[in-house]
């Protein structure tokens, strides 16, 4: 099942600027590194935040993390075409089961059964799940109600956005990891035109990443502008 190579080379915890989430990262951290040890850690922990709250980022670092550790982990988007509730079988063998979007599945009782013993299944195994949603477990709107409470079960920490000043250090740290060096007048140029949630300014980013080297040209507000004028042209 090739659901690993979803992890985005970007996705880790140190990339992930904390501002208000610095208690639930720590506390993913220490979870992986009980892990690891063989400690025993609590079974579930859930994320639940707005888009642009870093839920999928923190999923993908962790798996990174338990990997690095010498820990079986897998990322299962729900929200993604082709995920099927059988891909749920069989996980209890991985030690750490990151499920991003679990909003997506709420109300289809096949898929709520298929978590609710997944989530059985690796507690008696001694394996974690980190999930992630838009809303805390009880919130989801879950037919199954013994669901809800399965996933509330260990510490829930609902996510916190950036302030302005942590999306502008997010997008110039993400640019430094792509080696592309923007300077802090196009940063805020950047955020008072464009959508400011992370992931449009992610998705952004790596369109003028491309930009700037087809055209060998630095990030500057006069090439951001040409960059504009160019796909009103489209």
């Amino acid at each position: 099942m090739p659901l690993n190579l979803r992890l985005k080379d970007s996705s880790s915890f140190e990339n992930y600027l904390n501002g208000g989430n610095a208690a639930a990262v720590e506390h993913v951290r220490t979870a992986i590194a009980l892990l690891a040890h063989g400690e025993k850690s609590e079974s579930v922990l859930f994320l639940h935040g707005p888009a642009g709250t870093g839920r999928t980022h923190l999923l993908q670092a962790a798996c990174r993390e338990a990997h690095h550790a010498g820990l079986g982990a897998m990322y299962v988007p729900l929200g993604e075409a082709g995920i099927v509730p059988a891909l749920l079988e069989n996980l209890e063998g991985v030690a750490l089961v990151c499920l991003d979007e679990v909003e997506r599945i709420a109300g289809n009782e096949e898929w709520e059964r298929a978590l609710f013993a997944l989530v059985e299944r690796l507690r008696v195994a001694g394996g974690m799940l980190i999930a992630a949603g838009a809303r805390p477990p009880r919130e989801l709107g879950l037919k199954l109600p013994d669901l809800a409470t399965r996933l509330g079960w260990g510490a829930v920490y609902a996510l916190r956005p950036l302030d302005d000043a942590g999306r502008l250090q997010a997008v110039q740290l993400r640019a430094r990891n792509r080696g592309l060096e923007m300077p802090d007048d196009v940063a805020r140029y950047i955020l008072a035109r464009y959508p400011r949630d992370l992931d449009s300014l992610f998705a952004l980013l790596e369109r003028l990443d491309t930009a700037t080297l087809a055209e060998q040209r630095r990030l500057t507000i006069p090439f951001l502008r040409r960059f504009e004028d160019s796909k009103q042209k489209l």
